[in-house]
């Protein structure tokens, strides 16, 4: 099997523990930060990321009404699926990456600051 290209043009970072998302389809899918850039987010969910639709919005927050970033326009540009290592559990979860679409200025600037107090300073791009 050939070696997968990355085609990211950001740095990606890791987040907070504390760091979430919704995907908002015909309801809001939670998911978990694994790591994020100024052009994208890649979020572990439990949902089955094959009946996402292509396009939709993500919301990305803090809890503990810390921060939140709503209607962040976003694209499904990859997934991946693995069995949960916890043999007590029957979850299948899904890696999905998602490459943000045009962010008006405010949505812009929120973002900028999450990545600043909230993201880590550890490149991951490499990874």
């Amino acid at each position: 099997m050939g070696r997968r290209i990355d085609r990211r043009t950001s740095k990606r970072f890791k987040v907070c523990e504390d760091s979430f998302g919704f995907i908002t389809n015909e309801s809001k899918i939670l998911c978990k930060i694994k790591n994020i850039s100024s052009s994208g987010i890649s979020l572990i969910t439990i949902e089955n990321a094959e009946h996402m639709p292509e396009s939709f919005d993500t919301d990305i927050f803090v809890t503990g009404r810390i921060f939140y970033l709503k209607g962040v326009p976003s694209k499904k540009i990859s997934e991946f699926h693995f069995d949960s290592k916890n043999p007590f559990t029957a979850f299948v979860k899904s890696r999905v990456g998602i490459q943000f679409g045009e962010l008006d200025s405010g949505q812009a600037a929120q973002l900028e600051i999450f990545l600043k107090n909230h993201a880590t300073i550890e490149d991951v791009s490499a990874l």
